[in-house]
């Protein structure tokens, strides 16, 4: 599959899985076509490929790639098609198969240094993506989040997704000012999905590539980036837009959650977040299993474990992300959480920002 001519000059592998996107596409590969850099030139194709795997269709999605890549020969375009079985038909293994053929394309002429990037067939990139990607990589990153950009109208789901928006940039903000990240420091945001997620391709190697999941591969993938300490940043430098279709094509994700919205918002419901105090403790917590991990915690400790214990732990895992989930993981057995029950988001984004608040305070003094 994709036994295509491969430029020498291959820094990035562009990966696209499409099922019935035949409305979506042409904008998408527009915008993928017309990448430039910060000079607002034409990046060059011999730099980057675009890799379409058309699954399962039953519209012309296929056949569309196929005209378009015929109209721009020299756009290093490149289309399949396959048809899953029942059992095998998700988004899982499109996304999977298509990232694993990038990373075996990219070690033939760029083992060192090859990117593989995603996004989707119903997704438009800013036209600066793939040169901001670059330039975050260049700066050390192993893993570079795109700021996804839906553009919602509808009147029921609006208010839900702007507090969704509002709750999880506070999060990331306070994160950032208590466990500052030199590869991902603020401004930042909570995106790393596969509209907009770029991997080298050495460290996608390193952790088995994505795990075996029918949906949500994108975020199985962060997490076992999370656990061996990838430099993961989310950058608001790289954009794209997509849809705010209710009805996906997979069977979890963004669209999914738009018509969980709009059934929030026809029936007057209130939406329950984790509370503002239980996202404070375990932001303090990080920091706290991080002084831990460097030998320089304190000797009490905020949690129902000993210290002896997190620092014989913290000795056993090789990777401060691997020690932090094994400290989660008891802390969930000892239902240690559930002191602090899921409160109304509205609620939730006050608390936050009064925190914040008081934590610029504390640090303008």
């Amino acid at each position: 599959m994709f036994s295509v001519p491969i430029s020498s000059q291959l820094k990035a592998c562009i990966v696209i899985p499409v099922k019935d996107e035949e409305e979506n596409l042409i904008p998408c590969l527009d915008a993928l076509r017309n990448q430039k850099n910060n000079c607002n030139q034409n990046l060059s194709f011999l730099n980057y490929e675009v890799l379409v795997l058309a699954n399962n269709c039953q519209d012309n999605s296929f056949s569309l790639v196929q005209k378009y890549q015929q109209h721009y020969a020299d756009f290093h375009l490149w289309v399949e098609k396959i048809q899953f079985s029942e059992d095998d038909a998700n988004i899982g293994n499109a996304r999977t198969l298509l990232m694993n053929i990038a990373y075996e394309r990219l070690m033939k002429v760029n083992p060192e240094n090859g990117i593989i990037v995603s996004t989707d067939g119903d997704t438009c990139v800013d036209q600066h993506w793939l040169y901001n990607i670059e330039q975050e990589m260049a700066r050390g990153c192993d893993v570079v989040g795109g700021n996804i950009i839906t553009d919602v109208q509808d009147d029921f789901i609006l208010p839900y997704h702007l507090d969704d928006l509002i709750y999880q940039n506070l999060i990331v903000q306070i994160n950032s000012l208590i466990n500052p990240q030199v590869y991902n420091p603020w401004p930042s945001h909570f995106q790393c999905f596969g509209a907009s997620l770029a991997i080298r391709a050495t460290i996608y190697h390193s952790v088995g590539g994505i795990p075996k999941v029918r949906y949500l591969e994108d975020v199985a993938l962060i997490e076992a980036l999370e656990l061996v300490d990838a430099k993961i940043r989310r950058s608001p430098a790289v954009k794209v837009y997509t849809s705010a279709r209710k009805t996906g094509r997979v069977e979890k994700g963004l669209s999914q959650q738009m018509a969980w919205f709009e059934s929030l918002g026809m029936n007057g419901q209130q939406r329950y977040v984790e509370s503002a105090e239980s996202v404070i403790f375990k932001t303090n917590l990080r920091k706290y299993l991080f002084d831990v991990w460097n030998n320089q915690a304190l000797h009490t400790t905020p949690i129902p474990l000993k210290t002896k214990t997190l620092e014989r732990w913290s000795k056993k895992y090789p990777y401060f992300g691997g020690f932090q989930q094994k400290v989660m993981q008891e802390l969930e057995a000892l239902q240690w959480f559930q002191q602090w029950p899921e409160t109304d988001i509205q609620q939730a984004i006050k608390s936050l920002q009064i925190y914040l608040k008081k934590i610029h305070t504390i640090s303008a003094k």
